[in-house]
């Protein structure tokens, strides 16, 4: 969310996306800055970004699927039997479907990263061996799913408890006893001697461990003891460097045996056996895998390191079901070991020199099917963003498992079950590629069916129907069912934890979803526990360098920039980016995720210079990587155009914003989210310029779409509603904007809950809509500022930006009522957060000086006011450069503090850069050229040049009616200053004529009680006094007094205007007592709300004066003619 600050009080716009978010981080990244939302949460990683990114994990391959992302959706991916199986042809049966056997595989990998300089193009080697991570990753992850299955029975009959209390046993030191001395060798001679030396020492042991294995382990029914060879000198070369850093006295397995139990109890029965040896086979050390929650593959066993004949051995414990499925493929649980692979982990995240050649190369071979590659080419087209090809492929496998299923008979077979495995996981499958498409209900359908199903067939508690859970909450998220979603994520919890495990990576992903949703709802506090204890699950079972590491950094990330932490968040983002250039090269897609996230936080930081090199260079490697024509090419675009914005930059921002909206319209479709994103950013950006109507028709497109996907009841479409609020507001249709801020907070409330910040940031409109109609609105604004405080104290803290922002907007309207000294009090509170969250070079701290400057202003405190106004326009052309808008405000604001204080030599020049700055990034027929144009007037008055004065208001009056019409309230403020000027030149008829005009418009847009009615009555006055007819001027003069005081209180500034201005009228007509009681009132409230040495106060201090010596010298009079009558 985005609260604008400039010049004092704003509406908030917001951006859908998302900083969502966000790749792993948000989307679209979220500033603090005028008319700009990034979701947050997006995202999201998919912003965020902003806005929030999330990750869309459904079946091994997927990638680049919205980028790494915030969050994970994951499926089975692969229909294994659930039923524990018992022999060894699992594997087998799995090579012999790929086409080729594991080691196989293995070698094939080697030839190819060795046959540089072959006749063997780079593309194609490289798309060779990125396409075989499929390979291995679909190897794998048949293990697990098997293991984790065996696991799940296993956890369900008892038996993992039994195997739990086998105690870990570990020595401070774990080493071969004999010690082998060795002078005068190299490193490798050392090396190779040792070998020599242990390896024979495990020769002359291994019958003995052998002797003491089968007397232990002799019941057939219990026991299947697997007796094998010497560890091979190779393998134990190649475990003492990989392992033991090269001593070759750590390597523990040189002499082993397995056994293999039938059972839990057997497996426990056979360790005791062991360990309760006598000595001299003394135990050093017991790992159990089972008091693991998760393990590289899913294969547990239970290890006994036992020395036996003075030497060091190695007893594996095996459970018959889990050796069975192993049969013998070392090189799987090898690869699993060395990559940590989880159930969701992506190929692309171990592809090398990626590039659109490579990729295509890859599509290519995958269509050939080559080595049994043909089932990835889904994965590869939605990596590549063909949505509508891959649709048509998954939608002919569905039809194709839907046909499979209805010739099974027997629905409590083997082969029913794996027939319906597979079409339910046909249906996660096709249904992720529809939610990427936006076809929300469709792909809603066939996540419903696969959990129906997949509870049916796996019962309610196995750990498959939990990432079911997981899909369908995922996409509840997406459609704002955020009640919906919780629960399913709760119980998807809740499944894992029993069935795997609390410390299973399977676990920390749904903790990391679950928190995502909580920031989303804007359950701040509730979220960061989950994220930290899925981070730290992750680093604990993965390792620091593993993708999911990387997630949860990014997600951890954005929450604490909603947070405003932003320094927290910094370190986590940086840590992001440099473990992704080291495992994975300086030009990886996940990289670009990287760098867009540390984009978007210094986006916030208002550092947009290093902001937009992040932005460029991320881009730079998508394109490369991804190919031009890629989704997350058009996300870069996005952000590089909000950026842009941002800067003040519009005809760039417009550039970038078009043509990510081109290509997410060729690739997505043109009723897809991301498009309806692109065009409320897009429609944003015209308001800013003052192209209202093609911004109205943007928004309507924008929302049209939303309604359409997402339902008439969705946070995006009351955003849509915001949005559209915001720019009837600025088009002066003021109840049009009220109706839909009503329904956007109406909605907020319903879907977010009533202490959201979304909510928040309604009710900040509201308020601010309120104080721009006035007309007594100002005290039913106050208690809404109230209510956003409460709001964002209990959900961001009150350290936060946002929170400062909202002490800025209440600061302008107590400052409208006059209520200077607690307006004061909140902008030096307002400053104070700003300079410990983002800092005093930003932006937005910028603007908070000009608020500050302002209440000082109108205080009378003008050598400080002074000061601040400098530094105000100092540091915002340090932080938003020389051409920026926004620095244009504060020049404008400056000067006209210079003019009122009479320094129109000092004024002039700001006033005129100022105007410069506007027309050349806003064009020459925008609003504020206009009120450009308006402020040099009013100086050229003030020096008596009427004839240019004349020509600049008359340019601004023909600008506001063209842009805004002839019945704006900005269009009677231009009638208003003619009127004016007009009457300085004496031109008194023509002035009223324009007077009356202004009044007309403003009774009829704002209604005949609006302050600015009584402005124009005022005014009207003003002239009826210079024309000499004091009595109608009395009359309009007591009208005005009236309505200030009924819509600003008695004691506003305001009010004491009317009253001296009444008073003096009184005054003309000689009615002096009536006179002093007006001046003296308005003196009165003046020295309480200026003070006494303010100009105001000062003047009518001297109007006061001068009618009290009339009415002495009147007295005088008297006295001395009552005198002469006396003598008389």
């Amino acid at each position: 969310m985005r609260w604008a600050l400039l010049p004092t009080t704003c509406c908030l716009h917001r951006r859908p996306g998302g900083p969502r978010i966000c790749t792993f981080l948000p989307d679209a990244p979220v500033p603090i800055q005028l008319h700009h939302y990034a979701r947050l949460a997006a995202g999201a990683p998919q912003q965020e970004a902003i806005g929030p990114l999330r990750t869309s994990r459904i079946f091994p391959g997927t990638f680049f699927a919205r980028s790494l992302s915030l969050r994970r959706y994951s499926t089975s991916p692969h229909p294994a039997n659930t039923a524990v199986l018992a022999h060894k042809s699992f594997a087998q049966r799995d090579s012999r479907q790929m086409g080729m056997d594991i080691e196989e595989l293995c070698d094939l990998e080697a030839k190819l990263k060795t046959s540089r300089g072959s006749d063997t193009s780079p593309a194609s080697r490289d798309a060779k061996v990125n396409i075989l991570k499929y390979l291995q990753i679909k190897a794998v992850t048949r293990f697990q799913e098997a293991y984790d299955d065996l696991y799940y029975e296993l956890n369900k009959k008892g038996g993992l408890e039994c195997l739990r209390s086998i105690v870990p046993i570990r020595w401070k030191e774990v080493l071969q006893p004999k010690v082998l001395e060795l002078q005068d060798c190299d490193e490798d001679e050392e090396l190779e001697k040792k070998l020599d030396f242990y390896l024979a020492d495990a020769e002359l042991t291994k019958p003995h461990l052998d002797e003491l294995v089968s007397k232990i382990a002799h019941d057939s029914c219990k026991f299947v003891v697997q007796y094998v060879d010497v560890k091979s000198r190779d393998r134990t070369r190649e475990k003492a460097r990989k392992s033991c850093g090269g001593d070759v006295r750590k390597v523990a397995d040189m002499a082993r045996v397995t056994v293999v139990c039938a059972t839990p109890e057997a497996l426990k029965e056979v360790y005791s056996a062991i360990t309760g040896l006598p000595k001299p086979h003394h135990v050093l050390r017991v790992k159990n895998g089972f008091n693991s929650d998760w393990m590289p593959s899913g294969y547990r066993d239970v290890k006994v390191n036992p020395v036996v004949n003075n030497h060091l051995c190695e007893i594996q414990l095996q459970l018959r079901e889990f050796f069975a499925l192993k049969g013998g493929q070392h090189a799987v649980y090898k690869w699993a070991r060395e990559l940590n692979v989880v159930a969701d982990l992506r190929a692309e995240y171990l592809y090398k020199n990626l590039s659109i050649e490579v990729t295509k190369e890859m599509m290519r071979l995958a269509g050939q099917n080559w080595r049994g590659t043909g089932y990835c080419l889904p994965d590869l087209q939605v990596a590549a963003g063909q949505y509508d090809l891959v649709e048509k492929d998954l939608g002919q496998r569905l039809t194709d498992a839907e046909r499979k299923t209805h010739g099974v008979e027997d629905h409590g077979s083997k082969e029913s079950r794996r027939a319906l495995l597979r079409l339910n996981t046909a249906r996660a499958r096709l249904a992720y590629v529809r939610l990427q498409q936006g076809k929300y209900s469709e792909a809603e359908t066939l996540y419903k069916q696969a959990a129906a199903s997949n509870e049916l067939v796996l019962g309610p508690e196995h750990p498959r129907l939990a990432m079911d859970l997981n899909n369908l909450a995922g996409l509840f998220e997406k459609q704002g069912k955020y009640a919906e979603a919780e629960p399913l994520w709760e119980r998807s919890l809740a499944i894992k934890e029993n069935a795997l495990g609390s410390a299973h990576p399977a676990v920390a992903l749904v903790l990391n979803n679950l928190a995502v949703l909580l920031k989303i709802q804007g359950k701040y506090a509730a979220a960061a526990p989950l994220h930290q204890r899925s981070l730290a699950i992750r680093e604990k079972v993965l390792g620091p360098e593993h993708p999911d590491v990387f997630s949860s950094l990014s997600n951890w990330a954005a929450l604490l920039r909603c947070q405003g932490k932003h320094t927290e968040a910094m370190p986590l983002l940086e840590r992001f980016q440099a473990t992704c250039e080291k495992v994975y090269g300086s030009e990886h897609h996940l990289v670009a995720t990287a760098l867009d996230g540390r984009a978007g936080l210094l986006r916030e930081l208002g550092k947009y210079a290093e902001a937009e090199s992040l932005y460029e260079r991320s881009h730079a490697i998508r394109e490369k990587v991804l190919g031009p024509e890629h989704p997350l090419v058009a996300k870069s675009l996005h952000n590089q155009a909000a950026l842009f914005e941002n800067q003040g930059k519009y005809k760039k921002a417009g550039a970038f914003y078009e043509g990510s909206l081109a290509l997410r319209e060729t690739v997505l479709g043109a009723e897809h989210p991301d498009v309806a994103e692109s065009l409320n950013n897009l429609a944003t950006l015209l308001q800013t310029q003052g192209k209202h109507a093609v911004a109205e028709q943007l928004y309507q497109r924008s929302q049209a779409i939303q309604v359409k996907l997402l339902g008439p009841e969705h946070p995006l479409v009351a955003t849509s509603l915001n949005n559209r609020a915001t720019l009837f507001a600025s088009q002066g249709k003021y109840e049009e904007a009220g109706k839909l801020h009503e329904r956007a907070l109406a909605m907020r409330e319903t879907l977010l809950g009533p202490k959201h910040p979304d909510v928040a940031e309604s009710l900040n409109n509201q308020a601010v809509l309120l104080k721009q109609q006035a007309s007594g609105k100002y005290m039913d604004a106050e208690p809404l500022y109230g209510r956003i405080l409460d709001i964002l104290g209990a959900t961001l803290g009150e350290q936060h930006p946002y929170y400062a922002s909202t002490l800025l907007n209440r600061v302008a309207l107590l400052q409208a009522q006059g209520k200077c000294e607690h307006a004061g009090t909140f902008a030096v509170r307002a400053l104070e957060i700003l300079g410990a969250t983002v800092g005093d070079q930003h932006p937005t701290y910028a603007s908070a000086l000009n608020n500050r400057a302002a209440v000082l202003k109108a205080q009378g405190n003008y050598e400080k006011a002074g000061r601040l106004y400098e530094s105000a326009m100092a540091v915002g052309e340090k932080t938003l450069g020389s051409d920026h808008p926004g620095l244009a405000t504060l020049l404008r604001n400056r000067a006209e503090f210079l003019r009122e204080q009479g320094n129109y030599k000092d004024a002039g020049p700001l006033f005129k850069r100022a105007a410069e700055i506007n027309e050349a990034a806003l064009g020459p027929d925008h609003p504020t050229v206009a009120t450009d144009l308006n402020s040099r007037a009013v100086l050229l008055g003030c020096q008596h040049n009427y004839k240019d004065a004349g020509k600049l208001f008359k340019q601004s009056l023909a600008i506001r009616e063209k842009v805004l019409g002839s019945e704006h309230p900005l269009v009677a403020s231009s009638l208003s200053n003619l009127s004016e000027l007009l009457k300085n030149q004496g031109n008194y008829p023509e002035a009223m004529r324009l007077c009356k005009r202004s009044q007309a418009i403003r009774e009829k847009v704002l209604g005949p009680n609006h302050p600015d009615v009584a402005l124009s009555c005022n005014n009207r006055a003003a002239l009826l006094y210079h024309q000499s007819d004091y009595p109608q001027a009395e009359q309009l003069f007591a009208r005005v007094a009236e309505m200030w005081e009924t819509s600003f209180g008695p004691e506003h500034p305001k009010v004491a205007t009317a009253l001296n201005n009444w008073a003096s009228v009184l005054e003309k007509q000689e009615r002096y007592p009536e006179a002093i009681r007006r001046y003296e009132r308005s003196l009165a409230i003046n020295t309480k709300r200026k003070g006494g040495h303010h100009s105001h106060t000062v003047t009518t201090q001297k109007s006061l004066d001068r009618v009290r010596r009339k009415v002495s010298a009147r007295w005088t009079v008297l006295k001395a003619n009552a005198a002469i009558w006396n003598s008389l």
